[in-house]
């Protein structure tokens, strides 16, 4: 009885540790991916730093980047958070764990790990999900992202070594393009609900949470793997995605003067920019023919 609950334990633990994918950023990665295929490192050590008034540098793996902890664009009245009375002591509560567990793993992750490793299991693990990319773009009625998300999946599942290399943007540029179940929510007018913060995810809105577990129950690995190994799989993944923002987290949150308000804020914000973004793309029509005619003569 006693080893049963132990595996439970275990298995709720891994599937919190998973759903971090929901919410991490694999950007700082993906940027160099396709040059990985032709270099073997593709990193960025002397990026532009952006000055600000009150910026807090911040070093990561990729340079220095400048955040401004005063989110500005937006007033407060404009953010739903009905939930703060339960989202202040998660919030609080997420901090013991970021700061004494998670923080410290992360910083001893991407110490070890080195440079072209890091970047060819994000690769790695891309490439895994680029399926549930192409059901998000066919559910968006976007077949020409369907069928690049497809191509990447069989070329780089091929050429690329299960992934580990991008040929498909390298050889055959073929862009990457992830698609989520909240893109596709967003994309279908569903709102964002509500404003929460989820025990060890942190920030998130009610359709971004139900996006997270509807693909972590549905990814691709969950049909290629038994359990706990795929909750094994899961998890890693996951950690590999999160460590990258221990720095800058930990950086911000001394610097806000109120760090609920400040990352509630600056998800908000991102929240609300992204929605006003798909809504100036559906109001721009695209441009049908790239050619400019002149005296009569048409030149490409």
């Amino acid at each position: 009885m006693d080893l049963n609950r132990g595996k439970w334990s275990s298995l709720v633990l891994l599937v919190i540790l998973t759903l971090l994918a929901g919410c991490a950023s694999k950007n700082q990665l993906e940027q160099g991916q396709s040059q990985l295929f032709q270099t073997g490192v593709s990193r960025e050590q002397d990026q532009p730093v952006i000055k600000s008034e009150a910026a807090i540098e911040v070093k990561t793996s990729n340079g220095v980047v400048a955040i401004t902890p005063t989110v500005v664009g937006y007033s407060e009245t404009q953010f739903d958070d009905p939930f703060e009375s339960i989202n202040r002591p998660i919030f609080a509560v997420n901090h013991v764990v970021y700061t004494w567990v998670l923080n410290p793993l992360a910083k001893g992750y991407t110490a070890i790990m080195p440079d072209p490793a890091e970047v060819a299991v994000s690769q790695f693990f891309s490439n895994l999900r680029e399926p549930l990319n192409a059901i998000n773009h066919l559910l968006q009625a976007n077949g020409k992202k369907m069928g690049s998300s497809l191509g990447r999946f069989i070329i780089n599942s091929t050429l690329g070594v299960l992934g580990i290399f991008d040929p498909a943007n390298a050889w055959f540029e073929i862009k990457p393009h992830r698609a989520t179940l909240n893109d596709t929510l967003t994309t279908w007018d569903v709102g964002y609900g509500a404003y929460i913060v989820l025990p060890i995810l942190g920030q998130s809105d009610v359709r971004n949470g139900v996006s997270t577990l509807t693909e972590s129950t549905f990814a691709p690995v969950t049909f290629v793997s038994e359990p706990p190994q795929t909750q094994y799989i899961q998890a890693y993944d996951g950690f590999h995605e999160f460590s990258p923002r221990a720095s800058s987290y930990e950086t911000l949150y001394k610097e806000s003067d109120d760090p609920y308000v400040f990352f509630r804020n600056m998800y908000m914000q991102s929240l609300l920019r992204d929605k006003e973004y798909q809504n100036y793309q559906e109001k721009t029509p695209e441009p049908s023919d790239p050619t400019v005619t002149v005296e009569g003569q048409t030149h490409d």
